[in-house]
């Protein structure tokens, strides 16, 4: 693949419940971080949006680290050619 990517993944984390609002906030404040959901039980959906596959793998080990996370699962992983991004994509007509 190209120099120049975004990688995209999705992750499952799971807190221990009392400390899942501490650590989605740390989690929300990095860059190229965002908590897409929580549940009351403690697990929290991240999605990260980064530049390398190294950094994705940076950010689970930092987010596995972080108080009261019990264990972090790469759900889905995607790169794409960063300029791709920016494509306007048309829908397909129901016969495409």
């Amino acid at each position: 693949m190209s120099r120049n990517e975004t990688h995209i993944a999705s992750l499952v984390v799971h807190c221990r419940p009392e400390q899942a609002e501490g650590a989605a906030a740390s989690i929300a404040a990095w860059p190229g971080a965002e908590i897409h959901t929580t549940t009351p039980e403690g697990k929290l959906v991240v999605i990260l949006e980064m530049a390398r596959e190294a950094d994705i793998l940076a950010t689970m080990d930092r987010i596995r680290e972080l108080p009261g996370v019990l264990n972090t699962s790469l759900v889905f992983h995607h790169a794409e050619p960063t300029e791709a991004l920016d494509e306007i994509v048309e829908p397909r007509g129901e016969n495409s």
